[in-house]
Order: structure tokens, then C-alpha cells, then sequence
């Protein structure tokens, strides 16, 4: 009992001290602030790097990353045959507005995405996909996504990555 309370203690002074001598983030140099921000950054892309392999099941996670960049470069030059090319087909469009006749929409093809490009790919969507960053995609054992859910991206059969749903909002 008594070799437990030292090492309770222990830790506790520890603690207690490392608290005590801690420098606030705001009063640290910038270089070390951009050091914390960076090695945090890379976490998050080390973490999203492994899951899209290890849970969602893309062949790897440099293809996926070259993908995305891919993607996002498309979308930001309306290069609509661009986007068709990176959709897994039938591509399913939601769209989850409550005045929306048509919830659900089947995209066969590239001719019927190229012909509904705008209604799938509205401003909503186009403006997730640029605020997204590779490290902050979800990823879980359905795929990928971007932060809220408006694009996901599921692996072929061989791994590859490719769009295979869009969820509209209003």
C-alpha cells in the first residue's frame, strides 16, 4: 500500500508541475505554435490516411489523396466531364429538402450526369467539397465523406475510389 501511494503521488506531483511550468499556446513563439498546428495537421492526415485503407477498404491512401485533389481541382473548374469521370455508377442522389417531389434520383450513366450536373452538383455542394480538407474527411467501414455528409466516396471492387452518392440539403 505504501509503494502505491508514492506512485500515486508521483504522478500527481508530476503533474502538478508540468501544469505549473506549462506556457500558454498564446504566449509560446510562433514557430512553436506552427510546430503544435503542423504536427496536429499531420496527425489527423496520418489518421485518415490509415482508416481509408484499414476500415473503408481503398486500395491505398495516396491513390485516394490524388483522387481528392483530383476531384476538388474538377469541381473548381466546372470541368463536368471531369466529375463524371470520378463517379462510381449508379451514382444515388438524396435530396432530403421537404418540398423536394423527387427524393431519390438513380444516376446510370455519364450522359445523365452530364445532363443533371447542375442538380446534383449545386452550390451547397460544390462549396463543402472546396471547405473540406483531405484531414477533415469522415471515414468509416461505408466509405468516405466530406464533413457533412454531402459527397461519399466508396472504393470499386478493386479499391479505387470514385463518388457513389450526394446527399442535396435545401
Amino acid at each position: 500500500m505504501n509503494n502505491k501511494w508514492r506512485k500515486t503521488t508521483a504522478l500527481a506531483t508530476t503533474t502538478l508541475l508540468a501544469a505549473a511550468i506549462a506556457v500558454p499556446v498564446s504566449a509560446a513563439p510562433a514557430s512553436a505554435a506552427a510546430a503544435s498546428f503542423s504536427a496536429s495537421s499531420s496527425t489527423a492526415v496520418s489518421t485518415v490516411e490509415k482508416k481509408l485503407v484499414d476500415v473503408a477498404g481503398f486500395k491505398s491512401a495516396a491513390n485516394f489523396k490524388a483522387f481528392y485533389a483530383n476531384l476538388k481541382r474538377a469541381v473548381a473548374k466546372g470541368d463536368k466531364a471531369g466529375v463524371a469521370a470520378r463517379i462510381h455508377y449508379p451514382l444515388s442522389v438524396y435530396n432530403h429538402d421537404d418540398d423536394a417531389s423527387n427524393k431519390k434520383m438513380t444516376i446510370k450513366n455519364k450522359a445523365q450526369f452530364l445532363n443533371n450536373y447542375n442538380r446534383i452538383f449545386t452550390e451547397d455542394v460544390r462549396e463543402n467539397l472546396a471547405d473540406t480538407s483531405f484531414s477533415e474527411l469522415f471515414v468509416n467501414y461505408k466509405g468516405a465523406s466530406t464533413d457533412d455528409g454531402d459527397l461519399w466516396f466508396t472504393p470499386s471492387k478493386s479499391g479505387m475510389p470514385g463518388i457513389s452518392t450526394v446527399n442535396l440539403d435545401d
